[in-house]
């Protein structure tokens, strides 16, 4: 049989003595303008939290950060009884609402508070059904200290309630994280909370949005087509997966600071390359061009500059001043910016910046919690404290794009020209087309070859390393050192993390693939995402142990892709010059004349008499051909061709006709459809 101590002691420890003081607020959410809404608002049930008692018609929630936008109704819950609410004001430190209801609510005991020290909490939680479990309260329970300022925090249970030894209640808690005066824990009742009006966080949010909406312009990247020869290579299946085709339009959002435009947006060195035209559209609706100034070395951002004409109408965002833990326990706003057509779209959310995080390069940023879709924070008087931006290079292997925060002292930076590469630019007609090369040729590293090269330790399951088959004379690899034979593991530049070098497949999805090797294979793509003129190193096996070559990076030489070529739409003929890599398949001197046939059209003369992509035409009517524009003038006013054409090793003669007027009429007949 149970004692009668045993007995008094066990009714002690159940918290059953607050149950008349405690109701549950349902928060009912709604979509806003545009169909959207907080994720609780796509599940037609309200949010609820628990609501405490501090007058019959007066309850107090933990504030859950609702937008007025969001909020349909508010009704307390009690027992068997519903009753109709609104916020009537907010407090702070901590940050609560105070709900106001229709009418007292029946049965209901506010809470009476005490002055003591805090012995046991109560936490009442809402899982289904308002519940309630005890605890005791620590002396350093939940303390930290910063070692950079030597503030002292403390971060309380949301929803909780502090009892003093005899069960008294001292103090309400809804786990806020608060600056403490030398580490005491006092607790302060509701009624010296400092309390503000009900639509003051509406407000304050709503000028946060506009804030950003003033500083913020909806971006249209326009890039040139890529070459819409396919240059008969096949197509692996990465670059077709789910059907997807190139995009020359991107749409981004530009953020003006300190007098420039920082675009965060996920466009590589060869998209930029391509750019042609940067549309802005302004928040008062108008539009105009901007100037390309930069595209940001470590981060996938761009840099650019208004027009001056068009500066004022921009109210660019300021930097807010100070280090990181200048922030500590300060409110903050995080700002989510959206490209609706040229039309911007803001969203504020309030958050409260709760230490600091550590990034790359020994800095450290302010923590709001943010999110890695948000796009920058704010302090309390609006200004920049962090921008999200994802990195260029990630380490995982199947990273995606998620955002990173960045300090202001690179805010800065950016804003005034610096951390940009100057090879990440817009090209000419001529330029466009260059990549950057390391200049090897190179094949996927089997298990054979890693036995022989002792390279079994760097194969990993899910892929295979580069082996190197051929350096360049000259190449940039040639210039580091690195040889035949040689594993390449990984490339890394500056302080950023490596990324592991992965081989192409040995194989085409196509038998019109180019029989020598591609210059633009995924590694030079990558070389290319660098810039030429960058320092990279590249992590390679040789011999069985892992070294470091030092590389710089240069343009790679004219090859097949950009080759200068010539078309001959009556022949239905596409030709190039031949580039290094061609000559070198075909074991030609730099003397030795021909062109490249790069493309046939179906059907066309040049079809039906036998010509495939990758010949070589030598000869035109006897005559020897130095290059595409030489081949264009020698064919140009005949009707009558005899071609020496070689394939591999082998040389055969090909006549061809076509009709005087071909070509002529064709350009009638396309001007005729123009004019209709």
């Amino acid at each position: 049989m149970i004692s009668a101590i045993a007995a008094a002691c066990l009714a002690a420890a159940i918290p059953t003595d607050h149950l008349s003081s405690v109701a549950t607020a349902s928060y009912w959410y709604k979509k806003d303008e545009r169909g959207r809404g907080d994720a609780i608002s796509e599940k037609a049930m309200p949010k609820r939290f628990p609501a405490f008692a501090i007058s019959k018609d007066e309850f107090l929630v933990r504030d859950p950060f609702v937008r007025a936008r969001h909020l349909d109704r508010i009704e307390i819950c009690f027992r068997d009884e519903t009753v109709p609410a609104r916020e009537m004001a907010r407090t702070a430190n901590p940050d609560a609402v105070v709900l106001k209801t229709e009418r007292p609510v029946e049965g209901i005991v506010p809470l009476e508070f005490a002055e003591g020290e805090p012995a046991e909490r109560e936490i009442w939680t809402v899982d289904g059904i308002l519940a309630v479990r005890a605890a005791d309260v620590g002396t350093n329970e939940s303390t930290s200290v910063s070692a950079a300022t030597g503030r002292i925090f403390r971060r309380g249970v949301a929803n909780s309630i502090y009892l003093d030894g005899k069960r008294n209640v001292v103090g309400l808690d809804f786990g806020e994280r608060f600056e403490t005066a030398g580490g005491a824990f006092k607790c302060v009742p509701p009624d010296m909370w400092r309390r503000s009006a009900a639509d003051s966080f509406e407000k304050a949010a709503l000028k946060a949005e506009r804030t950003a909406a003033d500083a913020s312009l909806g971006i249209l990247f326009k890039l040139e087509p890529k070459d819409k020869d396919d240059e008969g290579r096949s197509s692996r299946y990465r670059y077709s997966y789910g059907g997807r085709e190139e995009k020359n339009e991107i749409d981004a959002v530009g953020y003006a600071v300190a007098g420039k435009v920082i675009v965060p947006c996920d466009i590589d060195g060869e998209k930029i390359a391509r750019i042609n035209k940067i549309e802005a559209t302004f928040p008062d609706g108008s539009a105009t061009n901007l100037v390309f100034a930069g595209a940001l070395a470590e981060w996938n951002a761009v840099v650019l500059d208004v027009p001056e004409e068009f500066r004022p109408r921009l109210k660019p965002l300021e930097i807010a001043p100070g280090k990181a833990e200048d922030f500590d326990n300060r409110v903050a706003w995080v700002v989510t910016v959206e490209n609706e057509n040229g039309r911007v779209v803001t969203t504020a959310k309030r958050g409260i910046f709760n230490g600091v995080r550590f990034i790359r390069g020994a800095k450290f940023t302010p923590n709001a919690g943010d999110g890695s879709s948000s796009s920058f924070t704010l302090d309390e008087n609006g200004r920049i404290a962090s921008l999200r931006l994802a990195r260029r290079f990630k380490t995982e292997r199947w990273s995606s794009s998620e955002r990173e925060p960045v300090a202001t002292q690179d805010i800065s930076r950016f804003v005034a020209g610096e951390g940009t590469n100057p090879e990440f630019a817009p090209r000419n007609d001529k330029e466009k087309n260059l990549l950057v090369w390391l200049g090897v040729e190179s094949v996927r590293l089997t298990d054979a070859l890693a036995r022989d090269r002792k390279a079994q330790s760097f194969i990993k399951e899910y892929s295979r390393p580069p082996y190197v088959t051929e350096v360049y004379p000259g190449s940039p690899a040639e210039k580091s050192g690195l040889k035949t034979g040689d594993v390449l593991l990984a490339v890394r530049r500056g302080s950023e993390a490596e990324r592991e070098l992965e081989a192409e497949d040995d194989y085409f999805y196509s038998r019109y693939g180019m029989p020598w090797p591609d210059v633009e294979s995924e590694l030079n793509k990558l070389m290319t995402t660098f810039g030429a003129g960058a320092r990279v190193a590249i992590v390679y096996a040789r011999d069985g142990k892992r070294h470091e070559a030092q590389v710089v990076l240069e343009s790679a030489p004219v090859h097949f892709k950009n080759a200068v070529k010539s078309r001959n739409r009556a022949l239905g003929l596409s030709v190039k010059d031949m580039t290094f890599e061609v000559r070198r398949f075909f074991k030609f001197d730099d003397a030795e004349p021909g062109i490249v046939i790069a493309k046939v059209k179906p059907g066309s003369p040049a079809d039906v008499a036998g010509l495939e992509p990758f010949e070589l035409i030598t000869e035109v009517n006897g005559e020897k051909v130095t290059g595409a524009k030489d081949f264009a003038a020698k064919i140009k006013g005949k009707t009558d061709f005899t071609f020496a054409v070689r394939k591999l090793a082998q040389t055969r003669m090909v006549k061809l006709h076509v009709a005087a007027d071909a070509e002529g009429e064709r350009q009638k007949q396309q001007a005729d459809g123009a004019a209709k």
